[in-house]
């Protein structure tokens, strides 16, 4: 038998590495309207009339709102962001980005809850098995399966606490 090692390892991805789809589709977006409007421009001088000088206008006028829009969208986020932290402040928890986000904490507590109910099944087993006969029953075998039953739910729910982790491996 030898003892399990303490190493917590966290299986939480790290924070920030969600998809960068939207912000590489806004990149792409503005340098297109970039191009646009460097493009218009360009015609225009070459040209010089009125109607390249007015495409380049409204080229312009729409790279203007792109930018606009962008910014707003970034304001609203870091308020809502902050608006969240700060009601999580008041409830008492730690702000979602340490917590691994909701949807970590939430599968936190359906793994902990999981645990807890195998424990407790684990409990009754043993409390009706006592009450058996132990006539042509292997009691060592069954006692182990519950001790290793036990054991490895524990490990579950300090693993979810990133507590150390406990019991014997048996080679």
């Amino acid at each position: 038998m030898r003892s399990i090692g303490s190493s917590t390892s966290s299986a939480r991805p790290a924070a920030g590495t969600g998809s960068r789809t939207p912000l590489w589709g806004t990149v792409i977006g503005m340098a297109v309207l970039v191009v646009i409007f460097v493009v218009a421009l360009l015609q225009a001088a070459n040209a010089n009339s009125l109607l390249g000088w007015v495409l380049a206008g409204i080229a312009l006028g729409w790279l203007m709102l792109a930018v606009w829009v962008v910014l707003m969208v970034r304001k609203a986020a870091r308020f809502g962001r902050s608006q969240v932290e700060e009601v999580q402040r008041r409830a008492g928890r730690a702000p979602a980005a340490a917590q691994g986000g909701p949807a970590g904490s939430m599968r936190d507590e359906k793994l902990s809850h999981s645990f807890q109910i195998v424990l407790v099944q684990s409990r009754v087993l043993k409390q009706e098995l006592a009450g058996l006969p132990a006539d042509g029953v292997d009691r060592e075998a069954i006692d182990r399966a519950l001790d290793t039953i036990d054991i490895t739910a524990g490990n579950g729910m300090s693993m979810l606490r990133e507590e150390p982790l406990s019991g014997t491996v048996v080679d």
